[in-house]
């Protein structure tokens, strides 16, 4: 996948206000990626493939269906303030492993998890004990996700 910088940019400040759990930060940036249904687009894919390598990595290959139902259960209940549902991070977590599009609630809640989700697995996968901040993971979960093509 080759990834557009405009986009990429876009969605890092919708992931940067997710893991710092700045709800107006959050919805303004949202906001602005959502001003154009092809960016949007983009920038769901973009972050899906994040969702995806994030996930198979740190469960080194595909998570069984109790880790997704487990790990969806924890996602919507450490990311309250978003209220994401625990059936739109499970759809979204299923989706990513099976590589069909998320069906996840049709509302602006459901687009946001897809992004909130991410924000999660970022910031607990990356190493800031190591000096790798969830903002260095993806940078690297980027290289990896072009290098696929």
């Amino acid at each position: 996948m080759k990834i557009n910088e405009q986009v990429e940019a876009l969605v890092r400040a919708v992931l940067d206000a997710a893991v710092h759990r700045d709800s107006d930060r959050f919805d303004s940036s949202l906001d602005a990626l959502s001003a154009s249904q092809e960016t949007l687009t983009k920038a769901v894919e973009l972050t899906l493939a994040v969702n995806a390598a994030v996930l198979f990595e740190v469960h080194d290959g595909l998570p069984s269906t109790h880790e997704i139902n487990e790990l969806s259960h924890n996602i919507a209940h450490q990311e309250r303030w978003a209220e994401v549902s625990a059936d739109d991070v499970q759809a979204i977590l299923v989706a990513v492993t099976t590589g069909n599009p998320p069906r996840v609630t049709n509302s602006a809640g459901g687009v946001s998890a897809v992004f909130v989700v991410a924000a999660n697995l970022l910031a607990t996968a990356s190493q800031p004990d190591e000096g790798e901040w969830w903002f260095n993971y993806l940078d690297k979960v980027e290289a990896a996700i072009e290098a696929a093509g």
